[in-house]
Formats: C-alpha cells, sequence, structure tokens
C-alpha cells in the first residue's frame, strides 16, 4: 500500500486520505466526508511541538468500523515545531506499545510516520467527549489527582522495570546518555538553549538568582543524565510536565504527548510532575509522602527489588535539572505564552533551589 502521507494544510486532508490511515488498523472502514471542525499550529500558544485538528467524519453505510464521528488528528501543519524523530517516537508509542499497557491514555485509531517526508499523523479520540480538562501550570493538582498520575507512572515503569525488551526490540528507545535526542541536545540543542536564555530577561534573572551560570547549568544536567541512565531503567513518558496530562472526573489523570518517550531511571518521569503539578508549598509539603506512595505502587506493580527512601529522595533531588533546564528554559515563548512558561520555571526554579539540586551535582 502506498505510504499515508499527511498535509502540511488542513484543507488538502480527504476522505481518502482518512481511510487509507484508518484501514490498518481497521480494515474496511471508508470516510465519505470530513469536515475540520477546528485547528491549533504549534508557536500559537495553544500547541507546543505538533499541530491539532478536529475532524468531524462521516462513514460509508455499515462502513464505520465502530470508530466515533469525531476525531482529533495530531499532524505537521505549517511547519514542524520539533525534530521528526520526535514524531516518529510517539507514532511509535502509539503503534507498538499502547495496547500492552493499562493507562489512562486517548484511544488512538491510527499511528502512521512516514520516513521519507517526515510526516506524521495520530488520529485519537476527542477527550473532551469525555469531559477531560486540559491543565497547565497556572493551576495544580489536587492530592488525589496527583496520587492518580503516580499510580499511572508506576504502573508503566513497573511493566517495563528492567525489561529485556531494552537490548531487542526497544533497542531503538533513546537513554540519558545515548540515542536520538540526547544526541540532538548534546549537538545543536545546546546552542538552542543558550539563545532561548539569552533572549530572555526573565530566564537570565532566574540564573542569577541561582548564583549559577548556564555552563555550570549545563555540566550538572550532563552528571544527573549519566545517574538516570545507569540501572535499574525503566521505560519513561519522558515528558511529565503538567501541560502533558488531562485531567477527568472522579480525579483520574491521563498522559498525553509521548514524544520524549525514552528508556532511564523512574524518577525522570517522577520529580517532572511533582514539581510542575503541585503549588511550591503542596510539593514541599507532600514530596516526601508522594515518593513513598510512588514506590508503594511500584512495588505493588511487581518491582521486587525497590529503591529506599534515601535512595529515592537522592535521586529526586538529582533529577530536577532535567525539567528546569530542558523542560522550560529550553522553551520559547511562543510554544506556550509568558504567562505558563513562567508559572513553570517559578515552580522549578524554587525545586532546584529547595531541592539544592545544582550544590549537589556539584555545580
Amino acid at each position: 500500500m502506498t505510504a499515508v502521507v499527511f498535509p502540511a494544510d488542513s484543507a488538502l486532508l480527504t476522505p481518502e486520505l482518512l481511510t487509507r490511515a484508518l484501514s490498518e488498523r481497521q480494515p474496511g472502514v471508508a470516510v465519505v466526508d470530513l469536515r475540520v471542525v477546528e485547528e491549533a499550529h504549534c508557536d500559537t500558544g495553544s500547541a507546543s511541538t505538533a499541530a491539532r485538528a478536529v475532524l468531524d467524519l462521516d462513514y460509508g453505510g455499515g462502513c464505520d468500523g465502530g470508530l466515533p464521528s469525531r476525531v482529533v488528528l495530531k499532524t505537521v501543519l505549517v511547519r514542524p515545531g520539533a525534530p521528526s524523530f520526535m514524531y516518529r517516537n510517539e507514532v511509535r508509542f502509539y503503534r507498538d506499545l499502547r495496547a500492552g499497557l493499562e493507562l489512562e491514555t486517548p484511544q488512538v485509531f491510527a499511528s502512521l510516520f512516514d520516513e521519507e517526508s517526515g510526516s506524521f499523523g495520530v488520529v485519537m479520540e476527542d477527550l473532551r467527549l469525555r469531559s477531560a480538562r486540559f491543565p497547565d501550570a497556572t493551576a495544580s493538582m489536587n492530592e488525589a489527582q496527583i496520587r492518580n498520575a503516580l499510580e499511572q507512572l508506576a504502573t508503566l515503569h513497573s511493566r517495563h522495570w528492567m525489561s529485556p525488551g531494552f537490548s531487542r526490540a526497544l533497542g531503538w528507545l533513546w537513554t540519558p546518555c545515548s540515542g536520538s535526542f540526547h544526541d540532538f541536545m548534546r549537538g545543536p540543542g545546546r546552542g538552542f538553549l543558550r539563545y532561548q536564555v539569552e533572549r530572555s530577561e526573565y530566564k537570565q534573572e532566574i540564573f542569577g538568582r541561582l548564583g549559577r551560570s548556564f555552563d555550570e547549568a549545563w555540566a550538572c544536567l550532563w552528571k544527573a543524565q549519566e545517574i538516570l541512565a545507569a540501572e535499574p531503567t525503566t521505560l519513561l513518558h519522558g515528558d511529565t510536565h503538567f501541560g502533558n496530562t488531562y485531567l477527568l472526573p472522579g480525579d483520574r489523570v491521563g498522559l498525553l504527548d509521548w514524544q520524549l518517550m525514552g528508556r532511564g531511571r523512574w524518577s525522570h518521569d517522577v520529580t517532572y510532575i511533582l514539581n510542575t503539578a503541585l503549588t511550591t508549598e503542596t510539593r514541599r509539603r507532600c514530596e516526601r509522602d508522594l515518593l513513598a506512595f510512588y514506590l508503594d505502587r511500584l512495588g505493588a506493580g511487581g518491582v521486587e527489588t525497590l529503591p529506599s527512601m534515601e535512595d529515592a529522595w537522592q535521586l529526586h533531588r538529582q533529577s530536577a535539572v532535567w525539567g528546569f533546564l530542558i523542560g522550560w528554559m529550553i522553551t520559547p515563548v511562543e510554544n506556550y505564552g509568558e504567562e505558563i512558561l513562567r508559572a513553570n520555571l517559578e515552580r522549578l526554579t524554587a525545586a532546584v533551589e529547595d531541592l539544592e539540586t545544582f550544590a549537589l551535582l556539584g555545580g
């Protein structure tokens, strides 16, 4: 079958293209008409590294394959907002790994990446039909929500804890010290990060507040990455900031945006969500108890040799540098807007101060 290549203009989406995309999982489905209800582009404040288009689909009689009439297409519109390997990563998660995980993530009906063009498309449910809310760091999780999020992460981590697949079928995953995202950060990523700091007086003021230079912080990052590459490793979501979650009724939390999925130590995911989803006051009051809760859930998932609380606390402190630098210092203000950018950086800066992360890493 000819490769499915998603266009960079939503006006060029056709029923035939959607039929081919959806037929890989639902043979016999036939889309006869589609309407673009709304769309959001990256670098507009409403989408970060990929675009979204909400589509209403009409199917041929008896040829809907049980699919909903409204779906969301995640793709590239106008121009890419990230390196193509990040799009490939997300496609692989939904195509190859999602089915084996009991997680709250969107139901996906098609997940395709074209190697030649670098185009991708993930067709998923419209979560708003389940009354989902999409938060950011101007708000915060309550205790029930953060516990549910940690339970989701413990489920993910325990399922792939020291998986033998890492040396075989999952050998393509990036790690803190190898692979596609590591190579990007060790190459052009450093210059891009420095540029985002230099163009922002606010970000420069934070470095002054911390008493650290860019180069000192960068060196600390890679000391932390060496620690987080060591065993025991597991499958990571990779980008667990508050804005990559969705909130459902009943304090249930889901995980979005798997573009940075990789392999490493559990604290990469856990520390990042604690430091962005909670107010600084709540994190300070609850983070030790929440780490203990996560470890308990990890054990319930079948991990026999759990980290000690002392080791977990140490890793939590060391891991905070990632979210600070690669999570939000690197983020252009255009991606989310000034208010959300500052809200995240205020929480993350407070965390690296409270946890004495840079001093711990020798910076």
